[in-house]
């Protein structure tokens, strides 16, 4: 039996390999050296998958945010809401979600059209990114390490109603916003029949009109025979806003031309690109109009007899007045023919006639000859439009929209809009990236 003392001395007289090799013999020896070099590899590890598993609930955080705000921007898009009001509710969305734009580095973008993925480039489309940058808590311990920035991506695809008709009023006259009467069809080819009156006769055919289209949506009823539709009639629905409200602009009112110039004849010119007219401007024989925007301040427009025209490519007539409150002008269109294509460009883009908004509620009569023939929208949501009819001449796009909607003769429209520019009214959102 070896004695205590004698193991001493014996371990004293073995080698540094000898006594590893002793050593290495134990387990119990191998355990402690092991776990006392790799203790720090564990630890830091360790903090590592802390940090990773904050990081990953904050990017969860950021996708969430971004997926709320999109849904809130697509809402807003269908309200028919500003593109400074999109960019509100994209940050006020975020922010309730914890992501506060401008805050601890938090960046939230609202890109509309998208930037990237599959719906880049889609007019129809927002796309809103939430990013912001993590702190090293416990993974400090890595020299060298630093935090990555999280981000969360959503896309919503608004969905339009190809409209040519559109009454914006919400209020509920007997014989609704968009009556139908005098025996006149009205055919809507491959596009919708909307009204955002509540009115139980909000679109009707009771005064032995005709409709036939795609589909009519409104607010209220839909009454009266002759209804025809391809895809489906949606009454109690949704209110539909104005596609053009916060999309276009009306130019500065530039100085008036002499009061002997509103009576336009022959060639028209507009060397400046917009032009002004105060008061009444009168339609004189054939007259063609220079590419531009021609603005008649305080007063209307007429036209009338059988020889009597109005064409032009690129234009837009605009209603309007420093003082809309006082302003009584309309459209009166009693004869002649049309044949006017809207600008594809500018803050007037697709539309040829415009009243502005900020009118009084007035009568707008369009009851031309069969050769007459719009390209755009004939846009008036302060004044109520009546509409006789253009059977002669189909145009590939039109688009009637006004405060009430009055169609009292045979009339056509189209939605072939590919290259005109016009706006179409949001009716619903999906979140789709």
């Amino acid at each position: 039996m070896v004695k205590p003392d004698q193991l001493t001395r014996r371990t004293a007289q073995l080698g540094s390999g000898q006594l590893f090799g002793c050593l290495a013999k134990s387990e119990r020896g191998s355990i402690a050296i092991i776990s006392a070099v790799s203790l720090p590899f564990l630890l830091g590890f360790g903090a590592l998958a802390v940090d990773t598993s904050l990081w990953v609930r904050a990017k969860n955080g950021v996708q969430g945010a971004a997926d709320a705000a999109a849904n809130s921007v697509g809402a807003s898009a269908v309200s028919g809401n500003s593109a400074a009001h999109k960019v509100t509710e994209a940050h006020g969305v975020s922010a309730a979600n914890g992501y506060q734009n401008g805050v601890n580095g938090v960046v939230v973008t609202l890109n509309h059209p998208p930037a990237s993925g599959a719906y880049a480039g889609n007019a129809l489309a927002y796309e809103v990114i939430v990013s912001a940058p993590q702190q090293l808590y416990l993974a400090s311990v890595f020299p060298g390490l630093t935090a990555p920035i999280v981000s969360g991506r959503a896309v919503v695809l608004t969905t339009t109603s190809a409209a040519c008709i559109l009454a914006l009023s919400t209020a509920s006259p007997p014989n609704g916003t968009v009556p139908v009467n005098g025996n006149a069809p009205l055919n809507a080819l491959n596009c919708d029949v909307d009204a955002d009156s509540p009115s139980a006769n909000s679109i009707n055919t009771s005064g032995g009109g005709s409709i036939s289209t795609s589909n009519i949506r409104t607010v209220g009823g839909i009454t009266g025979s002759n209804i025809t539709v391809t895809g489906a009639e949606r009454p109690n629905g949704p209110y539909i806003a104005d596609p053009y409200a916060g999309t276009r602009s009306i130019p500065p009112i530039p100085p008036f031309q002499p009061n002997n110039q509103n009576k336009w004849s022959g060639n028209v010119q507009n060397p400046s690109g917009v032009i002004a007219f105060n008061g009444n401007v009168q339609v004189q024989g054939n007259v063609t109009l220079a590419p531009g925007v021609y603005i008649i301040s305080d007063g209307g427009l007429s036209m009338s007899g059988n020889n009597a025209s109005l064409s032009g490519n690129g234009v837009t007539i605009i209603l309007t007045s420093p003082t809309p409150s006082t302003d009584a002008g309309n459209i009166n269109i009693t004869g002649g023919s049309i044949n006017l294509t809207a600008p594809t460009t500018g803050s007037t883009r697709g539309i040829v006639f415009w009243a502005d908004a900020r009118l009084p509620e007035e009568n707008d009569n369009f009851a031309g000859g069969n050769a007459s023939r719009i390209v755009g929208a004939v846009y008036l949501p302060s004044h109520d439009l009546k509409y006789a009819g253009n059977s002669g001449n189909v145009s590939p796009c039109m688009q009637l929209i006004a405060n009430q909607v009055m169609i009292t003769g045979t009339t056509t429209t189209n939605h072939n809009c590919a290259n005109v520019a016009i706006e179409d009214p949001s009716i619903s959102w999906t979140l789709v990236e």
